[in-house]
This record gives structure tokens, sequence and C-alpha cells, in this order.
């Protein structure tokens, strides 16, 4: 259901001319800051009316920026665009065939005619690669058709905001004094393309240096994971690299970071390529040092960069920056950024999921307390407040390989699945597209809540809408490319692993301690907190009569994690703890051997 095409996306002027560059002039250009302009045909061949607008950039309602995108980000477009919305029209009888079609253009005398634009363009299920093209004629009755976006063929996606398309047209448009160039898009009910800074060269205007990043590797498994269990989610990186410029580029360093969020670098690795050919496409780069996030609550940065010798024409793809969160409770793959909703194209009862992974190294144990997601439906279907769901959480089998290769799809209750527990929802009379909803989850075999969780085992919290729900779009995240491991999962026929392409379900779980009293107690003098009561400073002495491997926890008196540390080799020890975020009340300091647990109460005073 999902595939990598983000491959090549930025690539096309290269593959597509194929020649060397030489120096260049522009002959023909247009930036539409007019409008369109006077002469130029615009019709839908179907005859259903979905024809071109253009937007003079000045009120942000002339053009749809849809959900988790941004405005068209042309080089001129704030002095205007055209658009073609194919959403507005909703579903349609017939697919719609909409052209806009430039007057003649003389290109007589040119030997070589290229043609440069820029576009962004979302579709929702036909392929772009073969229903958006460019057609080019010389009497306006046989037309030549170009791909302007080869490989974009996924459903759910949109493309890069610009996307620069190159096309060489000479083999119809060269020496020719009448030339005609048309942008026809044959779609049903997609979203929108834009189109800006149509030029028109005498020569290959592929730029001399032009590295990019053309793919990334998110290093955490999930968006938001709880201080707790963040430890043992070892970070690996890698990206593809593409030189897409003419040239070959000379000391291309590719760099690796972990940064806070005040841009604190606290993890880096770099490599220095000497030379990076001209047209090398999605080089793989894999940095060779990993990083164990032991970090505290709070927000961070996953930084990628590529320089060289040369100044690159288009700085603009040579870094990528990507955030993930460290919380006090809560697993998920969406940090609230760049949301979304959809459903499969295919109509019937389906399940948005995520896969989440526990922590193998706690010395403590841990529960479900509570599942979060979010919803939308389009109110000539189904009332936000009519939509009924069913949240499932499974456990995946231990014998499950990591990139689920051998997992059985063919089922929602698959036989590589033990059903855990359950959470049935009905949408209340407030509900409002994208409101995020919270669940308790009932143990499936006692009917129980807080569901406990076994430490080291993956967890797939699932959600579903069946019969006159199924038409309910869920809630999606395209802000964390994590499209190189199982992490959101669809169930429609069958699981899907991938998912929507770029896309990461909002169905988010929060844990706590099992409990936080001690079922097997340690002895008293394991643990002395003091002083007691404290501002800010806790010191914990630990009293153990050999070396000792430790879950030291700090948590509310609901068991909500706060500041979580594994230590190996305890005996006689004082550990202390800077804790200023801490309202005033009652907290619990717990520690937990392979012999059993031990938890005191402390209190904060201000």
């Amino acid at each position: 259901m999902k595939q990598l095409l983000t491959k090549s996306l930025l690539l096309l002027a290269f593959l597509l001319c194929g020649v060397a560059t030489q120096a260049q002039n522009i002959f023909w250009s247009e930036d539409f800051t007019n409008g369109i302009p006077t002469g130029w045909t615009n019709v839908d061949a179907s005859g259903q009316g979905v024809i071109w607008e253009w937007c003079a950039n000045t009120d942000p309602g002339c053009a749809p920026v849809f959900t988790g995108e941004e405005a068209f980000k042309a080089t001129t477009a704030e002095t205007g665009f055209v658009h073609l919305n194919s959403d507005a029209p909703g579903q349609l009888a017939n697919n719609h065939i909409s052209r806009l079609t430039t007057t003649p253009i003389d290109c007589s005398g040119k030997s070589a005619v290229f043609i440069e634009f820029q576009s962004h363009i979302g579709t929702f299920v036909a392929p772009l690669e073969t229903d958006a093209i460019i057609r080019v004629s010389t009497n306006g009755t046989t037309w030549t058709e170009f791909q302007p976006f080869p490989g974009l063929i996924e459903a759910n996606y949109f493309s890069p905001n610009p996307y620069y398309s190159i096309l060489d047209i000479s083999s119809v448009a060269a020496n020719q004094a009448t030339v005609y160039i048309q942008w026809q898009w044959t779609a049903n009910w997609e979203y929108m393309w834009d189109l800006d800074d149509i030029v028109l060269y005498d020569a290959n205007p592929t730029p001399r240096n032009d590295l990019s990043i053309s793919d990334y590797f998110y290093p955490p498994s999930s968006m938001i994971t709880p201080v707790s269990q963040i430890a043992t989610d070892t970070f690996g990186f890698f990206l593809f690299l593409t030189n897409g410029g003419s040239e070959d580029q000379t000391n291309v360093v590719v760099k690796a970071s972990v940064t806070t969020d005040t841009d604190e670098e606290i993890f880096a690795d770099s490599i220095t390529l000497p030379v990076l050919a001209a047209g090398v496409i999605d080089s793989f780069i894999e940095m060779t040092s990993q990083y164990a996030p032991e970090l505290p609550v709070g927000n961070y940065q996953i930084k990628y960069s590529v320089r060289a010798d040369s100044s690159d024409s288009r700085p603009v793809d040579n870094s990528i920056n990507s955030r993930f969160i460290v919380s006090q409770n809560f697993f998920s793959k969406d940090a609230g950024g760049s949301i979304t909703s959809t459903l499969p194209a295919a109509p019937g009862d389906w399940y948005a999921a995520n896969l989440y992974q526990m922590s193998s190294g706690s010395m403590d144990n841990y529960q479900v307390s509570q599942v979060q997601f979010s919803f939308a439906t389009d109110p000539t279907e189904l009332a936000v407040t009519d939509v009924d769901a069913s949240i499932y959480l499974f456990r995946v089998k231990d014998d499950v390989l990591s990139d689920f290769s051998n997992f059985n799809r063919t089922e929602l209750f698959s036989p590589s699945l033990d059903w855990v527990a359950v959470g049935p929802y009905e949408a209340p009379d407030t509900m409002q597209n994208f409101l995020l909803q919270s669940v308790q989850l009932l143990d499936a075999n006692t009917f129980q809540p807080f569901v406990p969780l076994d430490n080291g085992a993956r967890y797939i919290i699932a959600v579903g809408y069946a019969g006159n729900s199924n038409v309910t779009r869920h809630v999606f995240d395209a802000e964390a490319n994590t499209a190189y491991f199982v992490s959101t999962l669809v169930f429609t026929d069958q699981w899907y692993t991938g998912g929507f392409t770029g896309l990461n379900a909002v169905a988010r779980m929060a844990i706590s301690l099992v409990t936080t009293t001690d079922n097997k107690p340690l002895p008293e003098t394991t643990m002395t907190v003091f002083p007691n009561p404290i501002r800010e400073t806790l010191n914990l002495g630990l009293n153990f009569d050999q070396p000792t491997m430790a879950t030291i926890t700090i948590a509310d008196l609901t068991g909500r994690v706060i500041r979580l540390e594994d230590r190996e080799g305890l005996t006689n020890d004082i550990l202390t703890y800077q804790l200023p975020e801490l309202a005033a009340g009652t907290y619990l300091a717990r520690i937990a051997t392979a012999e059993g647990t031990l938890t005191k109460k402390f209190v904060v005073q201000k």
C-alpha cells in the first residue's frame, strides 16, 4: 500500500535533460503577475467546468491550502500564480480534463528548447506521473506529451513545495515559429496543482552546483516517547545524497546531529566524500556512529546537512531538520503539527494503527492508562457527532521479525497478534472535527482498566471505523519521515504495514507505573530521601550489599513518570536530581531492582 517514491523528486532536471549544461538564455517567460494572459485557452475538455484559476496571493483563501501543507512557495508566488482545485467539485461523474494552453510562442532559431516551471501538486488517488502532464504542439491539434512528475504515483501525496520541473522539449519545439504549451490534469476529486514561474531557455538550464538531500532516515521510532522508554531507542543515521548539478562536487561534508530545542549540540557525526560525481542519484550515506538517547523530558532536533567546496545554487534542500520529544508519559507518532485527515480510497470498514515499542531495559513495569486519537468527517456523509469507533490494543508476538516480513496480514485479529485490550467509543454531542479524544482501555479478559504492558514488547494501537462510520477520516501527521521502518499501519482487506505514504496516525498511548506501592518491597534502608521537603534538589542515598542494577523513577502520585534513570553497579551511592520544574505537592521516588521495589514519598515546597 505504501511505496517509497521520494527518490528523484528534486532530480528531474538532471534526469530529463541528459546533456551537459551550457550558457543559456531566457527567450520567453510568464509569472502570472497580471493574471492569466490574454489569449490563453482555459477549458475542461470533460465539459464539467473544472478550470484553472488565477490567485493574486493577496487573499489567503484565493487558492486552497490543505491541512498540513503551506501556501505555494514559488519564487514569484507573492505576485500571483495559477492553480487548479480538483478537490472543490467533489466526486464527479467523470474525470475532469483541465487544460491551460499558451498563445503561440516563437521558438524559431532555437536549436534547443528547455522549459522550466515551479509547481505544488497533491494527489489523493490518481498517479501524477501519468495524469498531470504538459503537452507541446506546433499546430494546436497534434500533441506530444511530457511528464513533469516522473515517479509520483503515490496516493495521498503532496509534492515538494515548490517542485522544479525542467523538460527538454526540443524534439517538438526546436526551430519552430509556432509552439503551443499546455498543462493538462486528468483527475477526479484530487487536491490541487499550483503553477508559476514558467521559463523557456535555448539551452539546458540545469545548475552547475546542486547538491540535495533527496531522502533521509528519521531515527526515533516515535515523535514523542516517554522518558521511561527513550533510553533504549538507539538512533542510527543515514540519508540519500544527490548531485543534480552538471559538475562534480568536491569535499562533500555530510553531517548528522542531535540538538536541544535551544540548538545545543549533544551528538554529532559526519562523513567527508572527496568527490561526488555529477549525476549521482540517491547515493546512500550512513553515519558510522549511533546515539543512545538517555535524555530528560524536553524537545529535541534531528539535523542533517550537506556542504561542498562550491556554493550551492539551491541551498534550500541542503539541510533537513526534524523534531522529537521526550515526554513524561506519552507515546505518539505525531506532535500535533502538520495534521490532515484521510481514509482509504476503497470503501469499507478500516483501521488506523500505530506500533509502539516498550523498553527492554527497565526494572519497573508499566501499564496503559489512556489512548488518545482524532478524526474528522465530511458533514454531507456523516455528522462528526455520529461517529462510533473501536479501539484495540494488540501485542505483537515475539517471533514477528522487526521488519514484519513474516507477519500474518490476512486478518485484523492476526495470528501474529495477541488481543490485549479494547475501548469502545461514541462521539459526544460536543465533538468537532480534529478534536483530540480520550478513551480508557479495558483488559480483553478481565475488562478492568489499567492494562499491564510487558517490558521489551511491541504493541499496536488500532482505531477502527465500521458500518455507517467507515466514511470517517482519521487524522494523520505528515511531519516525521517514518518511511524506513514499520510505524503507522492500516487495516482494510488486510494489514498494510506501510500505512499511508508519509502519514503518521494520531493514535497516542499514555503509560504509567503499574503500581505506586511495593508488592515485593526492598528493605527500608535501601533508599533514603533527603532533604524532605525539598525546593528543587532531591538526594537519594542508596545502600546495597553488592553492585546492583536498578531503575530510579521520580513520579507523581498517579504514576506519571517525571524522571527515570537506569544505573548499573550501585552500592553506597548518593544520586542528586535537580527538579525545578516541579510544582508544590507530594511526589514519589522509586527504586526497582531484580529483587523488588521501594517507593518513598517526598514533598516539594515553593
